[in-house]
């Protein structure tokens, strides 16, 4: 089959752009065919093998919200016919479904979600404005995507679907590939806490480790945490760490090669993030502690198998009841024996992650999957004075 993959990227290496990478090694190394359009492709061209075609459009990524745009750049940029058109988030999901009505050759559009809170903070049942450009992606997305080709990366985000819009979904865990890493052998450090992940909003944890190392130090831990990452939280961390005085035991390291992630693993006795980071701290059986996202407080639902199989962090279903630092605490005070059963936990329960299991699983959620619904004319086309309501609303 023929996949084109679709999502506005902000020129970082971030989850959706490593998981962009690793669905088209896959599907190129299964005879498949890829092809990306993005609007910037700096910072992660490399995890994308050189086979896939990547297309960065720059500004002119904006030009596909729009019908005629869109026929346009797809004959300038001939674009082969997609049997398969996989978007990431709700914006990109329309512009999917612009670029499956311009070629109408029946192909499928598989839309997914894979940030926490969009419909409840983003895309909530009162931003359905006819007159708002927001609503209008919120209402492809809704009316015109079937459910079973609507897929998402945890069980919070069908809950909170259903909740907030009393839609549906399905789960597809996220895959995982451990392959393209360099060698690295497990040898824990004991006391030494690492953090792998950008320092930027939604990663809140980075603010309130440093009170929970400066917590367990005066529990009488002897602990260190390196920090590999950059982000706009950085400099707000590096004075909160000399104002509490540990330079000596907390470090930012900067960012890392993406394919030395797991040496940076190697000597962690534990691991505290998020998101894929998590699942491949744990496929290298690091035990973890897992951090919500935009949570400031430092509660917990303690390693990532207290959780569903395929969730990310969070569950709509109980609030996390544990305490980041007596969680840390637990792992810390295991005995040997306790300390390599506690790792592999965290490796099986992250089994479905595996990259064999996750993409064999995509490809039958794409055959069941069924094609976008037809739409009247008129609602490809609203985009149009839609645009011209949104930038009176922006203006200065």
């Amino acid at each position: 089959m023929n996949f084109l993959l679709i999502h506005p990227s902000p020129g970082i290496l971030g989850g959706i752009e490593t998981l962009m990478g690793r669905m088209s090694r896959w599907l190129l190394d299964h005879d498949h065919q890829v092809t990306i359009l993005t609007n910037s492709d700096e910072k992660w061209r490399e995890v994308v093998p050189k086979e896939a075609r990547f297309v960065a459009l720059g500004d002119r990524f904006g030009a596909l919200k729009y019908h005629f745009h869109t026929r346009k750049l797809l004959k300038e940029l001939d674009i082969p016919a997609p049997d398969v058109i996989k978007s990431f988030n709700i914006k990109s999901a329309w512009v999917a479904a612009q670029i499956a009505t311009c070629f109408n050759n029946g192909c499928k559009v598989i839309a997914g979600n894979y940030n926490p809170n969009v419909f409840t903070v983003e895309c909530p049942a009162n931003s359905l404005a006819f007159w708002r450009m927001n609503g209008l992606y919120l209402r492809n997305f809704l009316n015109y995507i079937p459910r079973n080709a609507r897929l998402f990366c945890e069980v919070a985000q069908i809950e909170e679907l259903q909740k907030t819009h009393q839609q549906e979904g399905l789960l597809w865990p996220l895959p995982i590939d451990t392959r393209h890493f360099a060698p690295a052998r497990r040898q824990p450090k004991a006391g030494k806490i690492v953090s792998v992940g950008r320092i930027s909003p939604m990663k809140e944890y980075n603010l309130y480790m440093i009170d929970v190392i400066k917590e367990l130090i005066r529990r009488g831990h002897d602990v260190t945490w390196s920090v590999y990452g950059e982000g706009p939280y950085e400099p707000e961390v590096r004075r909160r760490i000399k104002e509490e005085g540990l330079e000596s035991v907390i470090s930012l390291e900067g960012t890392v090669p993406y394919e030395r992630y797991l040496q940076v693993l190697q000597d962690a006795s534990v691991f505290v993030g998020m998101g894929t980071s998590i699942f491949e701290a744990s496929l290298f059986r690091v035990p973890n502690v897992v951090a919500c996202a935009y949570d400031r407080q430092g509660v917990t639902y303690g390693p990532i198998y207290r959780l569903p199989q395929g969730s990310l962090g969070q569950s709509n279903a109980s609030p996390p009841r544990f305490k980041v630092v007596d969680e840390i605490e637990r792992i810390l005070e295991l005995s040997p024996a306790a300390y390599e059963a506690e790792q592999e936990a965290v490796y099986h329960h992250v089994q479905v992650h595996t990259m064999e299991q996750s993409m064999t699983r995509f490809l039958e959620l794409v055959r069941q999957a069924d094609r976008i619904k037809r739409r009247e004319p008129a609602f490809y086309l609203a985009s149009y004075p839609l645009h011209l309501v949104d930038r009176a609303f922006t203006r200065p």
